[in-house]
């Protein structure tokens, strides 16, 4: 019976939750240095998170030194003049009274670095991050930067060259992203690039990128704003802003023509093939559509791969389709790992007929409202959280870096409500074309079968 009523119960639903979306209050301001501050009061806890983005990721690496941007967040975690050589014991140690979620992250764009402590040692995290940004580089040695190589190198191993289907996603950058692109060789960069990283290569990255006014600060949690911001000053203040960083106008490369590889790997068992598409830029106005799109694709049990290819013919054992989005292009993909005994062969096929329904056919509105609602909840999720990676000073200094608009919340949820069926039909149409997608099969490295 419910599915007869599913398109009312749906309405129903998403009214209730539209009227119950969070109200997330905060203030702006930006100091003389040009350090942007943005402060949001959350009082259910006596906690704070600090999250401080720059706006330099892998992109901004000179050409020869792929998987720079990711050994200098590894350094930033190697001490500073007054915090010492370990900030994470210092970090750990307030953790103990209740602190958590301290980490740091790089992608292509930007460098964040997050931290969630009991509300009275917020003063210490702020300590703690000016003092990494103004004087990393003083208790900076070969030595530190020969082991902060090695670690980088070694996650490369452990993460991509010794996992199972690790060189498929890096082998996916090279051929969307081709040299000299920026993106070019993935945020991990290349082992000898790493290890080629010299101090002069640090201190001029530092220098031109790690500075005030190439940083938002976002606090969230228990304070008093007339409290706090003479310590953001006295913290922060006194850093010297540098030049400004100019934006980057780099072309996105476009496929012409189908590409197609065959990888022999190792470490898989099973094979998977992994169909890549070029994409968007985020915010631009087709990138909703395209996320609601990789949700009916391959987000769940639900999606239109899993029912077909996992659960009614049973040819493989997992399926994803996501829809990338970054500031020098994005790409959307759909990945399907065939079920033992069976081929990407098998798989293209069955994969191609479900985009080309949806293309011929569109999406049905339950289909559309599932989607959408699994965005949405996503996001909400993550406001419910004052910190750590997604959380709410996260998704603020996130909403600055991209838009300049940290209260960008409600538009953003707005956008995802007022996507159509058919301008999903539309996205797929436009940007899943047939002749102009990469193609790549891993198959085990013992195994030879071809999709062709």
């Amino acid at each position: 019976m419910l599915r007869y009523f599913a398109p009312l119960f749906i309405l129903l639903t998403t009214a209730i939750s539209h009227a119950a979306d969070p109200q997330v209050k905060f203030e702006k301001y930006v100091l003389p240095n040009g350090l942007t501050v943005i402060l949001s009061e959350d009082h259910r806890l006596p906690q704070a998170a600090v999250d401080i983005w720059y706006h330099v990721g892998a992109s901004r690496q000179t050409a020869g030194k792929s998987g720079f941007a990711h050994l200098f967040e590894h350094m930033m975690f190697s001490g500073a003049k007054h915090i010492g050589p370990q900030p994470f014991k210092i970090l750990e140690g307030i953790g103990s009274q209740g602190g958590s979620m301290i980490n740091g992250t790089t992608n292509w764009d930007r460098t964040n670095y997050f931290e969630t402590v009991p509300a009275d040692e917020l003063p210490t995290a702020l300590w703690l991050e000016s003092d990494r940004m103004a004087f990393l580089l003083d208790t900076l040695d070969e030595n530190r930067l020969r082991v902060q190589r090695d670690v980088v190198s070694n996650e490369r191993r452990q993460s991509y060259e010794n996992q199972p289907y690790g060189t498929t996603g890096l082998k996916l950058c090279d051929l969307l992203y081709p040299a000299p692109h920026p993106y070019y060789n993935c945020v991990i960069g290349t082992i000898a690039e790493i290890q080629s990283a010299s101090m002069d290569d640090l201190r001029a990255f530092f220098h031109q990128f790690y500075a005030p006014n190439n940083a938002s600060l976002a606090i969230v949690g228990d304070f008093d704003p007339a409290q706090l911001k003479p310590m953001i000053e006295k913290y922060f203040g006194p850093i010297p802003r540098v030049s400004d960083v100019k934006p980057q106008e780099v072309p996105q490369p476009m496929l012409t023509s189908v590409v197609r590889e065959r990888i022999e790997d190792k470490l898989a068992e099973l094979p998977r093939l992994t169909l890549a598409w070029n994409g968007v830029k985020p915010y631009a106005a087709d990138e909703p559509a395209g996320d609601i799109l990789a949700s009916i694709l391959g987000s769940g049990k639900t999606s239109r791969l899993y029912k077909k290819l996992v659960f009614e013919k049973q040819v493989a054992s997992s399926v994803v389709a996501h829809d990338e989005t970054s500031e020098l292009g994005g790409f959307f993909v759909a990945l399907a790992v065939a079920k033992a005994g069976h081929t990407t062969g098998e798989l293209q096929p069955m994969v191609d007929q479900i985009i080309d329904d949806i293309k011929k056919n569109g999406v049905t509105p339950v289909e559309l409202e599932i989607a959408r609602r699994k965005i949405i909840a996503q996001l909400l999720r993550g406001v419910e959280r004052i910190g750590g990676f997604g959380g709410k000073a996260d998704l603020l200094n996130h909403y600055q870096t991209e838009l300049g608009d940290p209260g960008y919340l409600p538009k953003d949820l707005a956008r995802y409500r007022a996507v159509t069926a058919k301008e999903v039909q539309t996205f797929a149409n436009k940007y899943l074309l047939t002749d102009r997608r990469l193609i790549l099969e891993t198959v085990p490295a013992s195994k030879t079968v071809s999709a062709r």
